[in-house]
């Protein structure tokens, strides 16, 4: 295995800070969606809806930044040292792609839900979809936190 880069521990410091920030965010989009109200097909709180949309947006603005800093410094770092870890950096890319992806769906959706027949099963789906994704937004994190101590000890 190739030695690790001495900016290595740099760079995830600095990632640890971005993971600990996007998971607050997530925090708050999880409370918002879990406040959204739906009855007789009235928002009860288009408030917490709007605070919902706006942890989305800016995790949405945020996120391709956080990865492109993640992909081109500690994945690329850890992508020369082995096989193995060059496995694991192209995983967290494609991982990368597909929450991008899913985001967007998220946000799409919550921004038209107001327009759908059936508002009561709208809100249920948005809300299951919400925690899908911050649920898959955590284990990634976790995941990536996890081998960059690993590869640090």
């Amino acid at each position: 295995m190739a030695s690790l880069d001495p900016n290595f521990h740099q760079e995830t410091t600095s990632l640890h800070s971005e993971h600990e920030d996007l998971l607050k965010r997530l925090d708050q989009l999880d409370t918002a969606l879990e406040q959204i109200v739906c009855y007789s097909e009235i928002f009860t709180d288009l408030a917490t809806a709007n605070q919902a949309m706006s942890q989305g947006k800016w995790i949405a603005e945020w996120l391709p930044k956080h990865y492109a800093h993640e992909e081109t410094t500690v994945l690329e770092m850890i992508a020369r040292m082995s096989p193995e870890l060059a496995s694991f950096a192209r995983e967290m890319k494609r991982q990368h792609g597909e929450l991008r992806v899913r985001l967007e769906n998220f946000r799409d959706h919550i921004s038209h839900v107001g327009e759908q027949r059936d508002l009561e099963a709208a809100v249920a789906e948005l809300k299951r979809e919400g925690k899908d994704l911050t649920r898959m937004m955590r284990l990634h994190v976790a995941v990536e936190e996890r081998k960059f101590a690993d590869i640090e000890n």
